[in-house]
């Protein structure tokens, strides 16, 4: 078996750890000036096939993701199980002096809970249905509890830019539809006229500002689409061209509790539920003592964990970094990432070589290095829940984020990986199979891509798929 990767790349000319065998010439290009790149591919018992630059810390991105998942399987009890504590509740407050009684939904940190016409199962209108099964036909008002987790709805470092997508959406215990609404904007069959926006069906939970026009046939995509942190209305400016696709955007909303409440008010309505008062959120000083009318059965965390993995969902991260707090006698974000910053501790991987701050990957100040992911990789194949957590990630040109890439080659159905990528990076980590049917341990991170510069995703698969070849 070859243990030294073929590889006589011009983007890893620096010194490696083990030299590329210099007979073939070489077969990528670095895509841009100042990207800078880290690998490190290593087999499960720690010998190393290929590095460089694998000592160096970079920013994983989503890559972060892999720490979280992990700990959540070693953390968190029974996560292949439902449990009916995660499930979101529904409490009837008796009113005073005659006054009819309040609602309150409790969130418990499911961030699965959806609402939508077609919803089958852990639905926001079984809530509703509960109420009316009742016979209830007055409310005051309708509360919305996300108190099981402290008040923290974005990372540490999370830029502002993010805040207004699905991506960067609030994070709560009470969550619907992935604390997220989508928009439909396209152009006006008429040059300078407004473009076209219209929420989907339930969805119209924020105000919309529509300063857009629509733009010459041909002309350049100039559409800005924004909600400023903290605000209720998204702005819709700059033009649009004419022969322009429509298409959906997701966009957070500002208080995931509030709009849980309002969703629920409208579907109140609809089954001739009155609700005299407003919907509002629950104040954590305020207390509303009721009696259990429903609760929805949330699936099991393991499903969270998939998410996480295969679709790279940054909101299921964030939860179940918190549900990774309460497991080890914590409560919010820090406690979370204090109880992974111990796990790899027990992995015998320090801060200077890991240093994480959030559960997603948005965070800036997240750090790796690819020699440390690597050795980290390794360990979790070793642990008794490895198997689990493996099966979670994307399968290259199978499932979730991998499923287009990959596909059709060497490594189709035989590399086992998470993605990551913010503005400058790319990332991918986890597992392959070699052509001599060995399993090999990597990590390959870009950081510092020119925002106007060639794609380093093609740089790193055909890296890969270079490295699988000669092993």
């Amino acid at each position: 078996m070859i243990r030294k990767a073929a590889l006589a790349l011009a983007l890893l000319a620096s010194s490696c750890a083990t030299p590329p065998e210099p007979a073939l010439e070489p077969a990528i290009t670095i895509p841009a000036e100042g990207v800078r790149l880290g690998v490190m591919v290593a087999t499960l018992s720690g010998e190393t096939v290929f590095a460089d630059k694998a000592g160096q810390r970079f920013i994983p991105a989503s890559n972060t993701k892999l720490f979280a998942a992990a700990a959540s399987f070693h953390y968190l009890k029974g996560i292949d199980q439902p449990d009916p504590a995660l499930g979101t509740s529904l409490q009837l407050v008796p009113g005073e002096n005659g006054a009819p009684p309040s609602l309150v939904i409790v969130g418990a940190g499911d961030p699965t809970l959806r609402d939508a016409a077609d919803c089958v199962t852990n639905c926001l209108h079984e809530l509703a249905d509960a109420v009316a099964a009742r016979g209830i036909t007055r409310i005051a008002d309708v509360y919305g509890d996300d108190t099981l987790f402290p008040y923290e709805p974005w990372g540490m470092g999370w830029s502002w830019n993010n805040l207004p997508f699905y991506f960067g959406a609030p994070v709560s215990a009470l969550t619907v539809n992935g604390n997220a609404a989508a928009l439909r904007v396209g152009p006006d069959t008429a040059e300078g006229a407004p473009v076209m926006a219209a929420w989907a069906p339930g969805d119209d939970v924020m105000q919309v500002r529509n300063e857009a026009v629509t733009g010459p046939l041909g002309s350049e995509n100039l559409l800005s689409v924004l909600r400023w942190p903290g605000s209720d209305e998204v702005v819709l400016s700059g033009t649009l061209p004419a022969d322009a696709a429509a298409r959906y955007y997701f966009l957070s909303v500002p208080d995931a509790a509030q709009t849980a409440a309002e969703r629920l008010v409208r579907l109140l309505a609809a089954r001739g539920v009155t609700v005299e008062g407003a919907a509002k959120v629950r104040l954590r000083s305020e207390t509303l003592v009721g009696e259990e009318i429903a609760r929805l059965a949330a699936p099991p965390l393991l499903q969270s964990v998939i998410n996480v993995s295969e679709d790279s969902d940054n909101l299921s991260a964030e939860v179940l970094l918190r549900h990774i707090a309460r497991a080890t006698r914590g409560a919010g974000a820090e406690d979370g990432v204090d109880a992974v910053h111990t796990l790899l501790d027990q992995s015998g991987i320090g801060r200077a070589e890991i240093e994480l701050f959030d559960g997603s990957g948005l965070s800036p100040y997240n750090r790796v290095t690819p020699q440390a992911t690597v050795r980290f990789l390794a360990w979790t194949a070793a642990q008794p829940w490895g198997d689990a957590f493996r099966d979670t990630l994307p399968v290259g040109g199978k499932t979730g984020s991998l499923a287009r890439r990959f596909r059709g080659t060497a490594l189709d159905g035989r590399i086992f990986a998470k993605t990551g990528t913010v503005q400058g990076v790319n990332a991918l980590s986890g597992f392959l199979i070699a052509a001599s049917g060995e399993t090999l341990v990597f990590s390959v991170i870009a950081n510092d891509r020119p925002a106007d510069s060639d794609p380093v995703v093609p740089v790193i698969d055909a890296l890969l798929l270079e490295v699988a070849a000669a092993n």
